[in-house]
Parts: structure tokens; sequence; C-alpha cells
């Protein structure tokens, strides 16, 4: 993850903020898919043996092989695609919305609104509040509700008649399904932003940079004391190697070692925030240039040192000096974060400081 990108002016706080939120939401939405996905293929399982044991009575047979079969086929691929994708929340989307779409055409088939599927439009609402923001939220309610209707009421309007206490009471539940998931995960995510350790690590986490970033931007620097203050922003090297030899437990196992080796190494006073996979960020006030590449290069040796789980583990890290008399946290992160992709190109394993601002 890269922070912020370099800009001709002054930077804006804000900008950064944004992109560390951004950020943010990309993680919990990965991170949400990861947690669920166990669930959901328990889900799919009841399901079908569920529709195991109605397919002598239900119209159509073994017609619901096929939706099924995509609705998990759609989820597969999404999970492929959004890690690597910058907007993964945008392939959930396109995974859940076939869900409503092939459960229409499966009650459509199997009886429109006299069919025992109808409750089922149940189960894509549970997830809705948790997946998506209160936008996405009501959108995908509006959408599950209008495939509700044009395979129960439209079609057979006569027919939807008799079945009306049915079609009402499946309604209700899925409104109140909606808002009481979505009231869970707004809850959840009032949680997390109050929230300031990260819970793997144990360092603080996104939220407590955001904060620790407003405090200290336009505070005097101290240069004209002698003193400063350093950002280091932390990568390891090839640690997606590690993940897919390895697993991802043991991918855990290795961040753990490294914060504590880190958080050790560091002085009093010193703040390191874990702000994404495997890419750390450090503040260090009151440290000139001197200080702050000595820090950098001690935290480079003894992560190599360190070898977690057997595993030889190194680090690249940009180093950027507060120069002016003023804190420009913006210009510290994008100066920063070139001085890491410089240590990248000369062949990780590097501390590189960054040119000092114009």
């Amino acid at each position: 993850m890269r922070l912020t990108a370099p800009s001709a002016g002054t930077a804006v706080l804000g900008e950064t903020l944004a992109d560390l939120r951004a950020e943010g939401r990309r993680e919990r939405v990965l991170d949400m898919e990861r947690r669920l996905r166990p669930y959901r293929l328990a889900c799919y399982g009841v399901l079908a043996a569920a529709l195991l044991a109605m397919t002598p009575t239900i119209n159509g047979g073994w017609v619901w092989i096929v939706p099924l079969s995509l609705g998990l086929g759609g989820f597969a691929v999404a999970d492929h695609f959004m890690v690597s994708s910058s907007r993964p929340a945008a392939w959930v989307a396109a995974a859940w919305g076939i869900l409503p779409l092939l459960l229409g055409g499966a009650v459509l088939a199997s009886g429109g609104p006299a069919s025992p599927l109808v409750i089922w439009f149940t189960v894509p609402a549970v997830t809705l509040g948790a997946r998506f923001d209160p936008r996405g939220t009501v959108i995908g309610s509006v959408y599950l509700t209008a495939i509700f209707l044009a395979s129960t009421v439209l079609p057979h309007p006569s027919q939807a008649a008799d079945e009306r206490q049915l079609l009402i009471a499946t309604a209700a539940l899925i409104i109140s399904t909606v808002i009481l998931s979505g009231a869970l995960a707004n809850s959840e995510r009032l949680h997390r932003r109050r929230s300031t350790l990260d819970p793997l690590t144990g360092l603080f986490n996104r939220n407590a940079l955001e904060q620790r970033l407003a405090e200290l931007h336009g505070q005097r620097s101290g240069v004209t004391e002698g003193l400063s203050h350093a950002l280091l922003i932390c990568d390891l090297d090839h640690f997606k190697a590690v993940n897919d030899r390895l697993g991802h437990s043991a991918g855990d196992a290795v961040l753990q070692d490294v914060a504590y080796v880190m958080r050790s190494t560091l002085r009093a006073g010193d703040s390191i925030f874990r702000v994404g996979g495997e890419e750390i960020l450090i503040l260090l006030p009151g440290a000139p240039r001197r200080d702050a590449v000595e820090i950098a290069e001690r935290l480079r040796e003894e992560v190599r040192e360190r070898r977690p789980i057997g595993v030889t583990v190194t680090v690249s890290i940009g180093v950027a000096i507060c120069e002016s008399a003023t804190v420009d946290t913006d210009d510290l992160i994008a100066r920063a974060d070139l001085a890491l992709y410089a240590a990248k190109d000369a062949g990780r394993d590097a501390v590189v400081v960054a040119e000092a601002k114009v």
C-alpha cells in the first residue's frame, strides 16, 4: 500500500487521511470476506441439503443445481480477484448481486408465489448490512425487493393474491433482517473506528495513526533547537511469498514477531502503527537525521537477525526528516514513501533517506 502520492505544493492533510480511510475500507472488505467464507460454504451446504430433501416434490426437480452452482461460482471468482483489486467491494457486490437473480429464477421455475423457495430471499438480506455501507445497503434492499416482486407478484398477480399472507410475511422478514443486520454492522464499524489497536500485532492501528497525524500536523518541529521529527515507512520484503509458501497462519506469526522486535527496539515515546498488510509506519518525535537513520538501520538489522519461525525476513525502510519550522505530515509521508520505493529498487533489505523538501 502507498499512503499518498507526492504533490507539487504543500500537501493537504485531509488527502492523506482520506487515503488511509479508503485503504482501511478495502482491508475491512477483505477481512470480512475471509471471515465469512467458511460460513458461506456451510450455508450453501445447508441449502443444498434442504433442496435434496425437497427435490421429489418441488417443481423443476433437479434444476436447482444450476443456480446453486452459479452462486458458488460467482463468489469463487470474486474471492480470487478481490485480493489484488483496489476495489474489492465491487467484486463482492457483483457476486452478491447474482444471488437474488438466481433465486428469482429458481422461484419462478418452482411455482412463483407458491414456491417454497420464496422465504429464501431473506438469505442475501442477512449479509447486506455487514458487507456494504448504508448507501449500498439501501441500493441492495431496493434491488432485492424488486427481484422479489418480479418473481412472485408481477408474473402471477391472481396467484400472488392467494398467497398474500406468505408474501407479506416474507417481505416483512426481508425488511426486518436488513434493518437489524445494518444496525449491527454500523455498531461494529463504530467500534472499529474507536479502537486504536491492531488485534494481530498489538501495534497501534490506522485509526490511531489518523488521530496522531491530525495532532502532529502544523506543530513546531523543533528544528531550531537541533531536534526534529522523523517518519519511517517499513515494508516486509517478499511477504506474499511467505504467505503463499507457508500459509497465512505462518504469515501472521511472522508479523507478530516482527512487530515485537520493532516495538522493543524503539525508544520510549516513539509510536509504531500497522497501517496495512505488511506495512508499518513509525513516528520518531525529537529525532534528528542521524538518530533516525541509526534507528532505521537497527530495526533493519534486528528484523533480519530475528528469523521468525525459522524464516529469513528482511525489511525495506523509507525515512523522511522534518526540516521545516512546522510539521507537514503529508510531506513526510510522501517523501518517506518515495524513499521506500528507492529502497525496494535498490534490492530491498535497505534503508533510504528521502531528499530534503525544497
